[in-house]
């Protein structure tokens, strides 16, 4: 198997008679790589982990260092990195597959322009306050950090205008869809009928910062590519987080159970509360430097759950061990899996219930889905890997 594969999670997916009867789930193939961690300094290793995990990279930053340091940088950086994502999803995802019209295709469209321009101003925004990527000079050296609200104007602007067609506040106080303005109403509007509702797990796992989570280390049960919380199946990442704490997804996800829209509807809720609850900061940090010991630490990334287990020894890392939420939301007979089970498909040549169902759950890799009907495969489609 090469590297190629490696970084790829397989979906085989069986369909008759227009529905999916069979799924199969490969799991994250890349388990262990943490090993190569060990005999790294401790006290320089942030500047290692967000390159080897580009993706979610201040995330992987927050929770190595968040037992040893005051967060409060981490946390501005990790928050700006959820809300660049979680808005270039619908428009590189969902509206290419609705809406066939060029303002709303994938890359060239002006909607997808304009995301880009937003997504580059935030990225502007996160070197002002740690640098070039991967964004940790302040934790290199003595730095003062200031971060004024303002200068988020442009993207919060964009967001109530265009998204939301209607200011944050408000939006997190909207609880039924046909309150929905802007272009999320239009997302509404054309996937409604496209999407089917109550397909996939009832358990769901959110462990922590930015949302209210309850979680115990020791009830996870972790077999390599499968990984269970409290002896079950569970599905992280938007969905779940965004039941924590809004009405609208709490709604229609207790009368109708979970769905691909509800999903993005979700990462557009998160994104909005993030932008509302951003903290302006100044702060002077220091040089960091690690504690000895063994910790567990974790927080809730673009994707889901984040759990890193490691031990540190004479400023050398002794022990490393990480689960992504990739791990919870692949995991064979887990969250992929029950979520296109049973699905209603159209056309099995193009499967847009498929594609939009595996890319509301997102994983950190590219996912290959492998079509089958009558036992041929009769397509491939590769989903993922963009946000």
């Amino acid at each position: 198997m090469s590297l190629y594969d490696l970084e790829i999670i397989d979906l085989d997916v069986y369909v008759s008679e227009g529905k999916v009867i069979k799924a199969r789930c490969s799991g994250n193939k890349i388990r262990g790589f943490e090993k190569s961690f060990i005999g790294k300094d401790a006290n320089t290793f942030y500047e290692i982990i967000p390159r080897i995990l580009a993706t979610c990279s201040q995330s992987h930053v927050y929770v190595y260092i968040k037992p040893h340091i005051n967060t409060k940088v981490t946390e501005l950086l990790t928050a700006l990195e959820i809300v660049d994502s979680h808005l270039k999803h619908p428009y590189a995802y969902w509206f290419p597959h609705l809406i066939k019209n060029e303002e709303y295709s994938f890359p060239s469209g002006t909607k997808f322009r304009k995301v880009s321009l937003i997504s580059r101003r935030i990225k502007e925004i996160m070197e002002k306050i740690g640098g070039k990527w991967p964004h940790t000079d302040y934790l290199r050296k003595e730095k003062e950090v200031k971060f004024n609200k303002e200068e988020l104007k442009d993207v919060i602007n964009f967001v109530e205008s265009e998204v939301l067609g209607m200011n944050i506040e408000d939006f997190l106080n909207v609880k039924r869809l046909e309150e929905l303005r802007g272009d999320l109403k239009l997302l509404v509007e054309k996937g409604i009928d496209t999407l089917s509702w109550g397909f996939g797990l009832r358990d769901y796992l959110v462990v922590g910062y930015p949302f209210n989570g309850n979680f115990d280390f020791s009830k996870i049960e972790d077999k390599g590519i499968e990984v269970m919380y409290n002896n079950k199946k569970v599905e992280v990442g938007p969905l779940a987080q965004a039941l924590t704490f809004d009405e609208l997804v709490k709604t229609y996800f207790n009368k109708y159970g979970p769905s691909p829209l509800l999903r993005e509807i979700a990462r557009i809720k998160i994104l909005a509360k993030l932008l509302n609850d951003i903290k302006e900061i100044d702060i002077h940090t220091s040089a960091f430097v690690a504690n000895g010991g063994e910790f567990v630490s974790f927080a809730e990334s673009i994707r889901g759950s984040l759990i890193h287990n490691y031990e540190i020894e004479g400023d050398k890392i002794v022990k490393y061990k990480i689960i992504q939420p990739t791990t919870f939301i692949a995991s064979p007979g887990g969250a992929l899996e029950s979520a296109v089970l049973g699905l209603p498909i159209r056309n099995p040549k193009e499967p847009i219930e498929l594609s939009l169902t595996v890319s509301s759950l997102d994983t950190c890799f590219i996912t290959r889905v492998n079509i089958f009907e009558n036992e041929k495969i009769i397509t491939t489609k590769r989903i993922g890997g963009f946000c």
